[in-house]
């Protein structure tokens, strides 16, 4: 299977993996720009491969929120990888999925769950807390669910500059405060607070839809920060939706489908 490429387009940022000699060598972030063309980014990755001495890869393995960059990132991997790109959707790969229609499942959700499962091997709840905020439930045999969207840290920030006339735009935290003393202050308290009690209310009504307390697997640009918050156990996975297109990848060609 390696070298594998694997991309993760999300709204804010673009995050690739590359899976060398059974493990994850490198890691790149790019920030989202659908104003860029195929050529650029095919630069900017053929750039990225050689600094680790690599022209190109066996696979490379896509997941993409931004409909408009998708079909550039296939482009670029036909240039840069010996098979052809795989755009990893719902369902398959090994995961069932209650969803209604099943392909509206967002890319990211689903092989953050399949990653999810396949490190559980049981029940799971997958926190994904970034530009926005995803609890999703998978079965113990490895059925998506459903679960819950809400807006992240950053828009609910946004949210209160753009909605009010005097309220400031607050880089959103968690501060140690309980109750803010200026007005920069209270915003950041709501925010960060009410944000971490968002989340644990969503994994207790999610508990609750399954059954069982099942284990919580978290990843995001969020994670670390949100982890000593929640007050419940939960297995921090930075790398959750690059492992996520990897277990994908191994699916495919365990079962005799290059493509």
């Amino acid at each position: 299977m390696d070298p594998l490429l694997a991309i993760d387009i999300g709204n804010t940022h673009i995050k690739l993996g590359l899976w060398l000699d059974g493990s994850w060598r490198e890691e790149w972030r790019l920030s989202t720009d659908v104003r860029r063309t195929a050529d650029e980014y095919r630069i900017s990755l053929h750039s990225l491969l050689h600094q680790v001495g690599l022209e190109g890869v066996r696979r490379c393995a896509i997941a993409s929120v931004v409909p408009l960059l998708t079909p550039i990132f296939m482009r670029v991997g036909e240039v840069l990888s010996e098979l052809p790109p795989i755009e990893i959707q719902p369902p398959g790969y090994g995961m069932a999925v209650d969803y209604v229609p099943p392909d509206s499942l967002g890319a990211d959700r689903f092989v953050n769950a399949l990653a999810a499962w396949h490190k559980v091997q049981a029940a799971v709840v997958v926190v994904d807390v970034g530009t926005t905020a995803t609890v999703d439930a998978v079965s113990w045999e490895g059925r998506f669910l459903g679960g819950a969207i809400a807006p992240g840290p950053h828009f609910l920030a946004q949210a209160l500059a753009q909605g009010t006339a005097k309220l400031p735009l607050v880089a959103p935290t968690i501060p140690d405060l309980a109750l803010g003393r200026n007005t920069a202050a209270a915003v950041s308290v709501g925010v960060g607070h009410g944000f971490v009690g968002m989340v644990r209310e969503l994994v207790t009504r999610t508990w609750k839809a399954l059954g069982e307390e099942a284990p919580v697997v978290l990843t995001g640009g969020w994670s670390q920060r949100l982890l000593p918050w929640l007050h419940f156990p939960a297995r921090l996975e930075p790398k959750l939706t690059l492992d996520g297109l990897r277990y994908a990848v191994e699916w495919l060609e365990r079962e005799g489908r290059p493509e």
